[in-house]
């Protein structure tokens, strides 16, 4: 009987080990797949902002291109915000929903500032505010994916 018992005991230890050890792996590809996709995403954001400093303010379609591009980092914005955060990274869900709230606001702005019948500086000037706002979180989430916990989120904002 206590070999039996001592049997089983090793058997319910080795299981629970197995277990755990999985149950990481999968807790590590979780984080890995997390990782990668913000990866593309600051690929993506990096992208829009060299064509967004690439438009030449004199051609025909600026305003448009602008609008464009705008867009396609709001749509981006929107999407990395709907990820699901990995726990070690804490705050980061946060961070990219008011991201993704401040960027869709500026777009909107921006739209009704270049858009009007005439330009609008104060529409264009809260536009801008909101876009400082989005990049601000952003830069904030690149901070705590690396490592790092920017002071300013506890002490401002």
């Amino acid at each position: 009987m206590i070999k039996k018992a001592k049997k089983l005991y090793i058997s319910v230890i080795l299981c629970l080990i197995l277990f755990f050890s999985l149950a990481g792996c999968g807790s590590d590809n979780y984080l890995d797949e997390y990782k990668a996709k913000m990866e593309n995403f600051f690929e993506q954001l990096n992208d829009y902002d060299n064509a967004i400093n690439s438009l030449d303010p004199y051609s025909a379609s600026a305003v448009s291109d602008l609008l464009f591009y705008l867009d396609g980092v709001a749509d981006a914005i929107r999407e990395m915000a709907s990820y699901d955060v990995p726990d070690v990274f804490y705050g980061v869900d946060e961070l990219a929903r008011q991201a993704n709230e401040y960027m869709a606001e500026a777009v909107s702005l921006y739209n009704e500032a270049f858009l009007a019948f005439e330009y609008n500086d104060n529409i264009a000037a809260a536009a801008s505010e909101n876009y400082e706002r989005a990049n601000l979180r952003l830069r904030y989430i690149a901070e705590i994916l690396r490592g790092d916990i920017p002071e300013e989120i506890f002490s401002s904002n």
